[in-house]
Parts: structure tokens; C-alpha cells; sequence
């Protein structure tokens, strides 16, 4: 009886050992982590006043999940543990997803402030939601939720209802990546990318004689013409001073080619706002009244002849 025990003490042993190393984070998430802790105080000038080198990652900061259906572990990088106000702000603290992408190593799928992160089953499946500001969702909702599954043949994360019940994406909805304006010609679609260097404004700066260069701005939607490939709402650039010329929004949908066209332009001061609710998505049109409970939307149609949408009357 004694070797029995004594063999099961060792083979849970075995086993608690490699579950342990199966959960060691990657040494790159490591350093990375690291690397993001101790620049906080660097100073080129003065490189030796600061506090000593971090040389262990916070409890808590480096997570295992499971969100990709691969059978391989991913991370949430939470500079929450970091326990630093330069990772953090009103829309909360820094999050990164890392999901496990087969040969190509790991995915970045989630990189942006959130008040909460949670990794959770729901409806039957693994969703990543996240509590953000509240000027991303509309009035009236107590705590501002966005969810998201993983499409593996996309390669990123994939609008869901909230855990609310909520189908509106504001705005577009919440972009799980929160990209540097440098960033944005390199990620998008050739189309996109002609109408992001084309549509820049030049307007003037809060300092005298100064000059600020505003970009247009586009937000991934969910398939809104029906052909099941994503589509685009480009928020052009507009200076603050020109009230008179407030930008719209257009639409940008996918074509039969491959590419994308633009569907819809809109008038100045609409709004869009894109309901999952229906497959596929509809895109609400919000008047200047804004965003509040009381203000009326209109649906845009798609004209099956043209491939264009309109305004529903």
C-alpha cells in the first residue's frame, strides 16, 4: 500500500510539475513586461536616478487564458498589477491579449485601457469583454461593456452582444486595438490606406502661428451589405475651428472583387452606430441631437442594384 501511495505522490508531482511549466509565460511577454516597468523612469540625461531595476514581473500581470480553440495557451499582459499611474487612466488600465497563432507564435488581439477585463463562457462559447469609458457606449447604461469572440480565420477578435444584452456599437463599436496614429496606413486596406494620406487636414494649433495634422479615423465593422466580409466607417478629419464643415462619416463596404468601395456618405453631423442585432449589422444614422436615449436613429437601406445604402424613409 505504502509503493501505491507512493507512486500516485510521484506521479501527481510529475503532473503539478508540468502543468507549472506549461504555464510558464513566454520569455518574451517576460521581458516585455519588464522592459514597459523600468522605461517608466528612464531618463536619458540622468539614467541613474531611478529606482532599482525591476527584475521579477508583479503577481498577477502575466494571466493564462484560454481563448483561441488551438488547445494552446494564451496571455493577458494586466499593467494593472504594475501598480503604476503611467499605465492607467479615466478609461482604466492597460490590457494586452496575446492568442496563440498556430506557426506565426502569438496574435496581438487586445491592446487598450479598460476599467475590467474579463476572459469568460458565454452563450456557448469563449468571449474577451471589457468595461470601458463610458463615452464609448450610449447614455443610460450603468457600466459600458464591449464583447468579443476569436476568429480563428480572421485572426483577431470578432464583435458579440454585450454581457448586458447590449447590440450597438457606438461609434462603430470599440476597436480592441487601440492603434497609434503612425500605425494606421500599414493596417488597412489599400483603398483605405489612399484615403487616409489623401484626406489629412491642416488646422491650426492651440499655440500661436502653430499647425496640427488631423487624419481621417476608420473603425472595423461587422458584415453590414451582406457578402460576409467586414466593413469600414472612416470618420474624416475636421478642425475644430471649421464648425461649419463638421464632418459626417462615410461607409466603406466590400465588393465582389475584393476591394472596397465607398457605400454612403453622409451629411455633416450625422453619427453612426452599427447593431449586431441583425445579420447582417445595421447601421443606425444618429441626427446632431447626439447620442442620448431620446434621440431618434435611421437605418440605412442597401440599394441591392447599385450596392450603395441609403438613408431608410
Amino acid at each position: 500500500m505504502r509503493s501505491i501511495i507512493a507512486t500516485l505522490a510521484a506521479l501527481a508531482a510529475v503532473a503539478a510539475a508540468s502543468g507549472t511549466r506549461a504555464q510558464t509565460p513566454p520569455e518574451g511577454l517576460v521581458w516585455m513586461a519588464l522592459n514597459e516597468i523600468n522605461a517608466e523612469y528612464f531618463d536619458r540625461d540622468d539614467p541613474t536616478n531611478r529606482p532599482p531595476l525591476a527584475t521579477r514581473v508583479p503577481d498577477d500581470m502575466l494571466r493564462p487564458v484560454d481563448v483561441s480553440p488551438d488547445g494552446r495557451t494564451d496571455w493577458i499582459v494586466d499593467f494593472a498589477a504594475a501598480r503604476s499611474s503611467r499605465f492607467c487612466g479615466t478609461g482604466g488600465c492597460a490590457r494586452i491579449l496575446y492568442v496563440s497563432g498556430g506557426d506565426t507564435g502569438f496574435l496581438r488581439a487586445f491592446d487598450a485601457q479598460a476599467l475590467a477585463f474579463e476572459v469568460v463562457e458565454r452563450s456557448g462559447e469563449t468571449r474577451v469583454e471589457a468595461m470601458v469609458h463610458h463615452l464609448s457606449c450610449r447614455p443610460g447604461r450603468p457600466e459600458c461593456w464591449y464583447a468579443w469572440a476569436w476568429d480563428p480565420a480572421l485572426g483577431r477578435l470578432v464583435e458579440r452582444p454585450a454581457r448586458d444584452g447590449a447590440t450597438r456599437l457606438e461609434d462603430g463599436g470599440f476597436d480592441p486595438i487601440d492603434r497609434m496614429q503612425a500605425d494606421i496606413p500599414d493596417s488597412l486596406p489599400a483603398e483605405l490606406s489612399r484615403a487616409w494620406f489623401g484626406g489629412r487636414r491642416t488646422c491650426r494649433a492651440p499655440a500661436d502661428d502653430g499647425i496640427e495634422i488631423l487624419r481621417p479615423g476608420f473603425q472595423s465593422i461587422p458584415d453590414v451589405n451582406g457578402d460576409g466580409g467586414r466593413d469600414w466607417i472612416e470618420t474624416p478629419a475636421a478642425c475644430p475651428e471649421d464648425e461649419a464643415e463638421a464632418a459626417g462619416f462615410r461607409l466603406w463596404t466590400t465588393t465582389p472583387g475584393g476591394g472596397l468601395a465607398e457605400a454612403y456618405a453622409s451629411e455633416a453631423d450625422l453619427y453612426p452606430s452599427v447593431d449586431i442585432a441583425t445579420v447582417p449589422a445595421t447601421v443606425l444614422v444618429n441626427p446632431p441631437c447626439g447620442h442620448g436615449e431620446a434621440c431618434p436613429d435611421t437605418p440605412l437601406r442597401l440599394d441591392g442594384r447599385t450596392g450603395r445604402f441609403a438613408l431608410s424613409r
